[in-house]
């Protein structure tokens, strides 16, 4: 270039991560879901603002879930196996490292489902529908759903067509 110039030429690197990226810790074997959420993060180059708009939280509840403080609530789970591209709540382990769900949480992605609870809550998540959305698709109260997921009452012999549309099989 001509020294009487100011001009710039800056070139995309893909080989080197950016900068923010280098200083922190990144588990390559993730163990719970925090280091989950931030190794896909940083493989991506993407900032906590950024995954936080694609998850529609706030940049701090992806902060606490990736440091593990807090654990995602029933509703996020859809978004975040949609984010990771896998389920990372097949692993009971993760299930509360300081949680605030009811026991059992993390058995909802059992690759072969016992009780109706584990079969609803599975059939849920794989629609990736909160519970909510599969009460009024049911025709049922989310409280009754959410007793119905937590073994704490079986549909009743007039709801049992309900759930059967629901599976599109006979679960009972």
């Amino acid at each position: 270039m001509l020294p009487f110039c100011k001009r710039t030429v800056s070139v995309p690197r893909k080989d080197i991560s950016p900068v923010w990226t280098r200083s922190f810790p990144v588990a390559k074997q993730p163990e719970t879901l925090g280091q989950h959420l931030r190794k896909k993060r940083f493989d991506s180059g993407l900032r906590q603002s950024e995954v936080a708009q694609r998850l529609y939280i706030s940049y701090r509840t992806l902060s606490c879930w990736e440091c593990d403080r807090i654990h995602p609530t029933w509703e996020y789970w859809p978004r975040i196996v949609s984010y990771l591209g896998y389920d990372p709540f097949t692993n009971p382990a993760l299930g509360r490292p300081k949680g605030n769900e009811s026991r059992g949480v993390a058995f909802s992605s059992l690759s072969n489902p016992v009780t109706l609870s584990q079969k609803l809550v599975k059939r849920r998540l794989e629609l990736k529908k909160t519970r909510k959305q599969c009460a009024e698709e049911m025709g049922v109260s989310v409280k009754t759903l959410q007793c119905w997921e937590q073994d704490r009452r079986t549909p009743s012999p007039c709801l049992r067509e309900r759930v059967i549309r629901f599976f599109g099989y006979n679960p009972f």
